[in-house]
């Protein structure tokens, strides 16, 4: 009995050590105490692979055009993007295909891309769904694409480039490994945010648009190089 006692005690002992380390391991990490991980933002386990080069942290936003939330994050992102992420932050988008009109939204997404037009019209084809009231979708994909050429030729790309790369093998590959990082990031909501393939976060989580942004940071931040 006085052993069974004596191991308790012990066990007690433990779990308040491992209490009283859990702010310095929060701490050595670099990320404020203010961000809690279960409350801000969640721990991935297991990680994701990133696509950026040595010495940089990715950032990822996985979005859908018919996204309102989206819509209305997209201002805040990209005035993040040009003057406050971190240097060595470099910041990926990916669109999810979790139906029919999501997956030739991201079509979109991905014909912009490969003519690089992307960073040009980006933001123009949230303002045309969300304050134009043009979903730029049809009945199914045969249907959508003649309303995707007729957007295209009216912001200035030719009607053959743009077929071109919406039927391209490059924007084909790019759906394919949309569909498994989505995946593998478990998001099950818009807009879903990635710090490095370690954190998740979204905007409710966070407390607000800009209490995310600064979250992001903190987060970009711990994973430097040391």
């Amino acid at each position: 009995m006085r052993d069974r006692r004596h191991i308790i005690s012990l066990l007690a002992i433990c779990a308040l050590a491992l209490g009283s380390l859990a702010p310095l391991a929060q701490a050595q990490s670099g990320i404020p105490s203010k961000w809690q991980a279960g409350k801000h933002y969640r721990i991935l386990s297991p990680t994701v692979a990133t696509s950026v080069g040595a010495g940089k942290v990715e950032v990822v936003e996985i979005f859908w055009y018919g996204c309102g939330a989206c819509f209305v994050l997209d201002p805040y992102l990209e005035s993040w993007k040009k003057s406050g992420k971190p240097a060595n932050v470099e910041f990926v988008r990916i669109p999810v295909t979790w139906n029919a009109g999501a997956r030739l939204h991201a079509r979109l997404y991905y014909t912009l891309q490969a003519l690089k037009q992307d960073e040009r019209l980006h933001t123009k084809v949230f303002d045309t769904i969300h304050r134009g009231g043009n979903g730029l979708l049809g009945r199914d994909e045969a249907s959508t694409l003649p309303v995707m050429l007729k957007w295209a030729e009216e912001n200035g790309i030719e009607r053959k480039a743009f077929t071109d790369a919406w039927n391209s093998m490059w924007v084909n590959t790019r759906l394919r490994q949309a569909d498994e990082i989505v995946r593998r990031y478990r998001a099950e909501g818009t807009p879903f945010m990635a710090v490095n393939g370690r954190y998740s976060t979204d905007v409710g989580s966070a407390g607000g648009v800009p209490q995310m942004l600064e979250l992001i940071n903190a987060l970009a931040n711990s994973e430097r190089p040391r």
